[in-house]
């Protein structure tokens, strides 16, 4: 293989395909990249055993046609690090070298030949949704996904395809977070799979949002156990999360007595203050709702005592409640809505905070003593 490429894209791509590899494995091979060129173009492939990504970056000239495996890390550090606009790849059976202006690295490879299979999406799409949107909706619930807990069909979201809507769910037990968007296009049934959080991140790093005004749909493949999701050139697939995901509908509430409404960045940042006089055994911020006013109040026995008020409009009877901070914070700063709104029953009971329309949108937090 011989090839030359623009540097910045193939730092791009590389970052994107870095998402997937392996740093942590018995097996050097899940690390690595798979370079293969194709035409006018390189072609790219990363796995980690269950998620893998497929890319592809123009070359300026593909002078010898060839494939290589690489260790992904390092060289995107050696390319990063490069003053040069082009990159020059060379290969053989032992090295691959690479040279940028006047720096020049040779490194190791390994055999073709040991590297896994990445599946590749070549048929009609199952499903085709709004690249943005979809970005939004993984943006606006992966972060309550559980880490590390023995239930394991709460370490992913749930994708929930409805007539001609698709829904993300994910919950860690003491929050849950859901995001809903018109398809694009759907040709299937409907169906709930449970996709892996890491796919989710890679996800995020590996389809970049185009510009706001851009089309850009993203297609979906769904199989009883996989999920491939392909824009353009570029590609990513999942094993799926085994299990049965919790019939989260049934911890949503659906009548509220108080309902308030905030300006989300004011109430981000009253929060956040709020929060430095917590700690780890006292994790919670008291709100206390009253006509027109919210005051957020803190207290660490150690520390001291916090206190903030902001302007609301509320309805209802006057209210207490507590939260953990970092909680409302997560959703708050997912959201990009200038106003949020809260709806509250008692103060020992589950709230809701939306950002807009209860379908676009919704997320349950439990309460917590303060």
């Amino acid at each position: 293989m011989k090839t030359r490429l623009p540097r910045l894209e193939f730092v791009d791509a590389l970052t994107a395909i870095t998402a997937v590899t392996s740093t942590r494995t018995p097996k050097p091979i899940l690390g690595c990249v798979q370079l293969t060129t194709e035409g006018d173009a390189l072609q790219m492939a990363a796995t980690d055993g269950e998620v893998s990504a497929r890319l592809a970056v123009r070359a300026f000239k593909v002078e010898k046609g060839g494939g290589v495996v690489v260790p992904a890390e390092r060289l995107l550090q050696i390319v990063r690090e490069m003053p040069d606009a082009e990159v020059r790849l060379e290969s053989d059976e032992r090295h691959c070298l690479i040279k940028g202006g006047r720096s020049e690295y040779r490194i190791f490879v390994h055999p073709e030949a040991d590297f896994p299979a990445v599946p590749t999406f070549e048929e009609e799409s199952d499903l085709a949704i709004d690249g943005h949107r979809l970005h939004r909706m993984v943006g606006l619930t992966l972060y309550a996904a559980a880490r590390e807990t023995s239930r394991y069909a709460i370490n992913g979201v749930l994708w929930e395809k409805q007539g001609k809507r698709l829904y993300l769910v994910a919950t860690d037990g003491r929050r849950l977070a859901r995001a809903g968007g018109p398809l694009a296009g759907a040709r299937s049934a409907d169906f709930k799979v449970i996709v892996p959080s890491k796919a989710l991140s890679a996800f995020e790093r590996v389809f970049v949002p185009a510009r706001e005004a851009e089309d850009w749909v993203i297609g979906a493949k769904v199989t009883p156990n996989q999920l491939i999701l392909r824009s353009g050139e570029r590609t990513l697939s999942t094993a799926l999360v085994e299990g049965t995901f919790p019939k989260y509908e049934e911890v949503i509430p659906t009548e509220a007595t108080r309902r308030a409404k905030l300006n989300r960045l004011e109430f981000y940042g009253a929060v956040r203050r709020a929060a430095l006089l917590t700690t780890d055994e006292a994790r919670a911020v008291k709100l206390a709702f009253t006509k027109d006013l919210l005051v957020i109040t803190s207290n660490s026995p150690e520390q001291g005592d916090a206190r903030d008020e902001m302007a609301i409009e509320f309805e209802g009877e006057p209210v207490e409640i507590g939260f953990n901070p970092s909680f409302l914070g997560d959703a708050l700063k997912a959201l990009t809505s200038e106003e949020v709104q809260i709806e509250l029953t008692e103060g020992f009971r589950p709230g809701v905070l939306l950002g807009g329309n209860r379908d676009e949108f919704l997320y349950v937090v439990m309460p917590v003593a303060t």
